[in-house]
């Protein structure tokens, strides 16, 4: 990760970095130039996001595991406030690249919740869990209540609502380091929130099409969630931008409407400003928000 991106810093090993986060008294990114944390700039400069929402609707990470994450899920919005006091956190990947035996868990083979729970009890991980080979530039839409976990090496670009609870179902019997004992387990929650049957639709391959000079694929576009594109660009290109967006560089450098940036940089859109200018050779990908449309009463 470190290697890949050209990131500097005092933590080792890492595998994973927020570059779009800003959740106040915990991971909450800093904002180069200013004296604050993204969450404070949301919360000072509401016109530079004209959102619908009290924090930062979106998040984004980069992800490339040294192990196979523990296998997961996240829970909708309704239990997370109930019993966590969060939000629920759906969330999407793209592959970036990943070795040839690259897989993620996705999904599981139980057909009831009774199935699930008992297998689940019973640490029957070879008859629950579903593994899919993992497929570089694909798509893959984790709506919550969907069990998944990314593996070895596999490095994604994931999207996600800007939020942070996690209910872990399986964690390969790891004993951590620091403590020297096992990672708590949430199986009764996971249990309560799993979506059984699994209707996961896996992978989805989405074709691009060129504009102004960008190659671009559209791959989400839904209001009160997050929309997510990603765009490259050869020497030169233009893009309309009609709400804010943070634009993550995963190969290249270059120039967008002045601004230098180059591969694992994140840079701030802010709202209004437009036709986006883009010089160099890029290859990024741009999150946004659209707020929830109001029914008329």
């Amino acid at each position: 990760m470190l290697e890949t991106f050209n990131y500097e810093t005092d933590v080792f090993p890492v595998g994973e970095v927020y570059n779009v986060v800003a959740l106040p008294n915990g991971a909450d990114c800093l904002i180069e130039g200013k004296d604050m944390t993204l969450s404070t700039l949301y919360k000072d400069y509401p016109e530079w996001f004209n959102c619908d929402t009290e924090q930062l609707p979106i998040r984004v990470n980069l992800l490339d595991p040294l192990a196979d994450l523990s296998v997961q899920l996240h829970p909708d919005d309704a239990y997370a406030l109930q019993y966590d006091n969060s939000r629920g956190k759906p969330e999407a990947w793209v592959i970036l690249d990943t070795p040839e035996d690259g897989k993620i868990e996705f999904g599981h083979h139980a057909k009831t919740k009774e199935e699930f729970a008992n297998l689940a009890h019973n640490k029957e991980w070879g008859n629950l869990l579903k593994y899919l080979p993992a497929k570089k530039d694909y798509f893959i839409d984790i709506p919550a209540g969907t069990l998944h976990a990314i593996g070895r090496d596999v490095l994604t670009y994931n999207i996600s609502r800007n939020a942070d609870l996690t209910y872990r179902l399986f964690d390969y019997d790891r004993i951590e380091v620091k403590t020297g004992k096992k990672r708590e387990l949430h199986i009764d929650k996971v249990v309560d929130n799993v979506l059984v049957p699994d209707t996961s639709k896996g992978f989805v391959w989405y074709d691009s099409y060129l504009k102004d000079g960008c190659e671009i694929t559209d791959y989400w576009d839904e209001p009160g969630l997050y929309t997510l594109s990603r765009i490259k660009v050869q020497e030169q290109g233009y893009y309309e931008m009609n709400r804010f967006a943070f634009i993550t560089v995963v190969e290249g450098k270059g120039e967008i409407s002045g601004t230098r940036i180059k591969k694992g940089e994140t840079i701030l859109v802010p709202e209004g400003l437009g036709e986006l200018k883009i010089t160099g050779n890029i290859d990024a990908f741009i999150a946004s928000y659209k707020n929830e449309k109001k029914e008329v009463e």
